[in-house]
């Protein structure tokens, strides 16, 4: 870019992280800088205590489990506005609640990400509970 990033610059394919992951994890860009360059000039040779460390992290979760009001939206729009399983929407079912699901449980390893979320009722919500399922295109 030849200057300092501005956040809306963070976003694919500039960036593989958004403005708000460095704010969250570093509190800001200037300081995820200067973290960076820290630790460009620590020479430090892995130890298994660092080793272990970073098992710790793989096994944790990279997303929060609530769902954004933002990408709540955006998955409804995409499953448009009806139920993934059985094709219900409010539209023709007054009073009809629609959720929007991990397809991959969040217990089970599941990201809250575009990609793992599905439009549900509520009935059928319910009844899947914590299994894995997503309705294969037919």
């Amino acid at each position: 870019l030849g200057r300092q990033p501005y956040p809306s610059d963070m976003e694919k394919p500039l960036s593989k992280y958004s403005y708000a992951g460095y704010k969250r994890k570093f509190g800001g860009w200037r300081k995820a800088l200067e973290k960076f360059v820290e630790h460009i000039n620590k020479e430090e040779i892995p130890t298994t205590k660092s080793l272990s460390y970073k098992s710790q992290i793989s096994k944790t979760h990279k997303t929060s489990r609530n769902i954004s009001l933002r990408l709540r939206f955006l998955v409804m729009r995409r499953d448009d506005f009806k139920c993934k399983i059985d094709g219900r929407s409010p539209a023709t079912e007054p009073g009809l609640k629609l959720e929007v699901d991990h397809i991959i449980p969040w217990d089970k390893g599941g990201e809250t990400v575009f990609e793992n979320l599905q439009t549900l009722c509520s009935d059928c919500n319910s009844g899947k509970s914590n299994l894995d399922f997503k309705l294969k295109k037919q």
